[in-house]
């Protein structure tokens, strides 16, 4: 065996040494994270005085100082959801919205209970028209919970939204399908029917014949089966009139069209009538409180 060069030590730190080391990482990992939650602290300053450009500096320096600070995402994310405006098509908004669900959604890895957060996120994707993340969000959250209504029921409002009305219609029968009898099966029903009634009613110079009747049969067959558990439902009812008249326009001038107004008259003479009796019946309104929902708001730095 040839000797080792006298030159060349091979070096083994005590173990005190190592120690040490230890220590002084760990110091030094601890005043990076004080410093940035007193980043996070200036920037709840700056958001409360609803300066946001500020508030995003000093949330982006915890990031930078500590990037597993999570309440820096958190309060980093709503910041940005404040900043952006709906409904304006500018690269600059889009950016914006962008950077509010990417840290929006960095906070719900973490706390995927979080009800409010879970909400501005859906919010944003949708007013931004970032459909296809909304989709693969909850679509996720259905495979985990098949037979939650409140995840169905979105999904099938957020392809509604998107223009998909079809695909919406396919959701809201799972919805149908997974909906307890009596009054869940009939509200089930109801957003089916108000459905293909909305479709008729906003497309009335572009939908005609046959594809006009198909939808008003698949909205009548939806109030048909909700009016039989309860007949006395005046919305559906009103709903079931507006349908058969919407048919009759797809008949054009001839004797099926005259049947359909026959139909119609007889579901508004009974909305008229069930109209009368909830008058009778009503209850004085409850007293209004004043008080708006609360949104989501900055965490404070040692969240």
């Amino acid at each position: 065996m040839r000797d080792r060069p006298a030159s060349i030590r091979v070096v083994i730190p005590s173990v005190a040494l190592v120690a040490l080391l230890a220590l002084a990482l760990l110091g030094l990992s601890g005043c990076q994270e004080l410093s940035a939650r007193s980043s996070v602290q200036e920037g709840n300053a700056a958001y409360a005085s609803q300066d946001y450009l500020k508030a995003v500096k000093h949330y982006e320096d915890a990031i930078r100082e500590s990037p597993n600070l999570e309440v820096a995402y958190h309060n980093l994310g709503i910041t940005y959801s404040r900043m952006f405006s709906a409904g304006l098509e500018t690269p600059e908004n889009k950016a914006i919205a962008a950077k509010a669900t990417e840290h929006l959604a960095r906070w719900l890895e973490k706390h995927p209970d979080d009800l409010k957060i879970r909400k501005l996120l859906t919010g944003l994707w949708i007013d931004s028209g970032d459909y296809g993340k909304a989709l693969a969000y909850w679509t996720k959250e259905h495979e985990a919970s098949p037979r939650a209504r409140d995840i169905i029921q979105l999904i099938a409002g957020i392809h509604l939204k998107s223009g998909d009305w079809r695909t919406a219609l396919v959701w809201y029968q799972k919805d149908v399908d997974v909906a307890a009898p009596g009054p869940d099966k009939v509200s089930a029903y109801q957003s089916i029917a108000n459905l293909t009634f909305g479709r008729l009613f906003s497309s009335r110079e572009k939908v005609f014949g046959v594809e006009r009747t198909e939808i008003a049969e698949i909205g009548l067959e939806a109030a048909g089966a909700a009016l039989a558990i309860d007949p006395n439902n005046l919305p559906l009812t009103s709903i079931s009139a507006g349908l058969w008249n919407n048919r009759a326009t797809a008949q054009g001038p001839c004797w099926a069209a005259s049947i359909d107004r026959a139909e119609a008259q007889i579901f508004e003479q009974r909305a008229r009538v069930l109209r009368e009796e909830a008058k009778k019946n009503q209850p004085p309104p409850p007293a209004e409180t004043g008080k708006a929902p609360a949104e989501p708001e900055p965490a404070k730095s040692g969240s």
